[in-house]
This record gives structure tokens, C-alpha cells and sequence, in this order.
């Protein structure tokens, strides 16, 4: 039962991905404190396995770290789309592959104060490739590889984002499990 209570609330700063907020919170104790919150889109983020389960994973320049990193395909959700219609769109623009089969096995905030950010997770099988029109400015190539040898570039910090960490070791389970 929530017993903190906004008093009052403002966006300060909004940009095509996200929005910042700040709040002035009434405790139960009375006293107030204030809290800057990020709101991001939701995201969509897409693990495309073939029938051996091989993953195909991104590797692509990333700005925000000056360097290629190698992760699961992603994007963020358009308003009034679908996390799965935009699961379809991301991995044919960003790829070039289609999928006849789609399940989603997670969804999750990536962290608990500061950030809210919902991110949905899809499996997506029965896959072709194709023809891939990624953005300007993306320069994506597909990197195919099984789910053991992903989880060991995820131990020797090959692959380093939370989603791809997420997603790589639940399918992992899942599939020792038997339930891929």
C-alpha cells in the first residue's frame, strides 16, 4: 500500500527516447523530499534463434561508449505499437530477419529508483533472413554463435549490456529446462 503521496510534479526536459520529472513527495511521516525520475520508452529487445538454437546477436558502433559492442537486437517501442509489432519491426529493419514463430519470456524494469525503463523480451523462431534497412547512422552486422559460447563472451566481458546478459543466460535455463 503506497502511503507517499506526490504533492506536485513537473517535466522538466523531454526528448524523443525519454523524459525527466521531478516530484515533491509527501512522506507518511509528513516530512517532503524530492525525486528526479527518467522515464524512457519501453523496449522491445529480440534473441532470433534457428532450429539448432543459435542466437543471432548485433555488433555495432555504440556513441555512448566510442566503440562496437556486441548485443541482442533492440529498439524502442513507437506510440500506439505493440511491444511484439515492435519485436517485428526492429529485427526486420536492424536485420533483415522475419520470424513465424514469437514468444515473449521476459518483461522487466532494468532498475528500481532513478530509471524507469520497461523492457520486453521476445524469442523469435522459424526465422529467414533477409534484407536489412537499419537507420542512418546504424552499422549493424549479424553475429550467429550458440547460447554456450554467448554466455562465455559474457564472462570474458565480451558482451557487457544488462538485456543481452538478461536474455542469453534465461534462455540458457530455459533450455536446460526444456521449455524452448
Amino acid at each position: 500500500m503506497n502511503k507517499w503521496k506526490i504533492k506536485s510534479q513537473k517535466t522538466i526536459f523531454i526528448q524523443r527516447f525519454f523524459k525527466v520529472k521531478t516530484q515533491e513527495i509527501l512522506l507518511p511521516n509528513g516530512k517532503k523530499r524530492k525525486y528526479s525520475i527518467v522515464e524512457r520508452r519501453p523496449i522491445s529487445v529480440i534473441f532470433p534463434a534457428s532450429d539448432k538454437l543459435e542466437l543471432y546477436l548485433i555488433s555495432q558502433f555504440r556513441h555512448l561508449f566510442n566503440k562496437k559492442i556486441l548485443e541482442a537486437v533492440a529498439g524502442h517501442i513507437d506510440t500506439k505499437e505493440t511491444p511484439l509489432g515492435a519485436a517485428r519491426r526492429e529485427l526486420k529493419e536492424e536485420t533483415g530477419i522475419t520470424a513465424s514463430s514469437w514468444r515473449e519470456i521476459l518483461e522487466f524494469e532494468t532498475s528500481a529508483s532513478v530509471i524507469k525503463s520497461n523492457i520486453h523480451m521476445f524469442l523469435a523462431k522459424g526465422i529467414e533472413l533477409g534484407v536489412s534497412n537499419p537507420e542512418e547512422g546504424e552499422e549493424i552486422e549479424l553475429v550467429k554463435m550458440s547460447i554456450e559460447e554467448a554466455i562465455k563472451k559474457i564472462m570474458d566481458g565480451e558482451i557487457r549490456t544488462a538485456s543481452t546478459i538478461i536474455g542469453v543466460f534465461l534462455l540458457d535455463k530455459l533450455n536446460k529446462e526444456g521449455k524452448l
